[in-house]
């Protein structure tokens, strides 16, 4: 959600114009920086209700493992007696093994990436050169491919759309916190709130 707060002080006016000029906006969204570490935990964050969460696989490492196989079965007569032994083959195949955790970031969730958020998705990766496919609405392979692109860049290696990218790009809302100044803004037109009404109840009173 956005912040919608009307301020009468000049003090608050000032700050809402310097917000203004220092993070551009389109459309009422606050846009994030398109850099620094997409963040991760080791857990998903408890108590947050509706959150989504996609999970990064840990590292791994990959080792030679000797199997048996069996070739050729065993032939056996119909008396029952083998009469010819079954043939195994011992083989060196590769297999990858995890060696520890993965990591845990949130993402949009799959019932909010409707058509017209994934078409403004496909919009910012095309202005970012990131997309060159026709802005469908469409989650497709070239679409995640561009996410995984855009995100390698932010430091996950992912094409499961994150929020934190999804704010990057101006696509959901920013939720800030109150400025010092609105902050101090707001305190000084509850100052003067007052004064008037206390104004008032006098005249009334006389």
């Amino acid at each position: 959600m956005t912040r919608a707060a009307s301020f009468a002080s000049p003090l608050a006016a000032l700050a809402v114009l310097a917000l203004a000029g220092c993070e551009p906006s389109t459309g009422g969204v606050t846009r994030g920086p398109d850099t620094g570490v997409i963040p991760t935990l080791a857990a998903p964050a408890e108590g947050q209700d509706g959150a989504c969460w996609a999970q990064l696989p840990g590292p791994s490492t990959t080792e030679l493992v000797e199997q048996t196989i069996l070739v050729e079965e065993a032939v056996i007569a119909p008396d029952g007696t083998e009469t010819s032994p079954a043939i195994y083959r011992t083989v060196t195949a590769p297999r990858t093994v995890s060696t520890g955790q993965g990591r845990w970031f949130e993402q949009v969730c799959d019932a909010d990436l409707s058509a017209e958020l994934v078409r403004d998705l496909q919009r910012a990766l095309t202005a970012r050169t990131y997309f060159a496919g026709i802005a469908s609405g469409e989650m497709d392979a070239a679409t995640r491919a561009s996410i995984r692109l855009y995100q390698q860049d932010q430091g996950l290696d992912s094409d499961v759309l994150s929020l934190a990218t999804a704010r990057q790009l101006g696509l959901i809302v920013v939720d800030l916190p109150p400025t010092e100044d609105e902050a101090l803004g707001a305190a000084i037109d509850l100052e003067v709130e007052a004064v008037l009404q206390d104004g008032l109840e006098t005249d009334a009173a006389g």
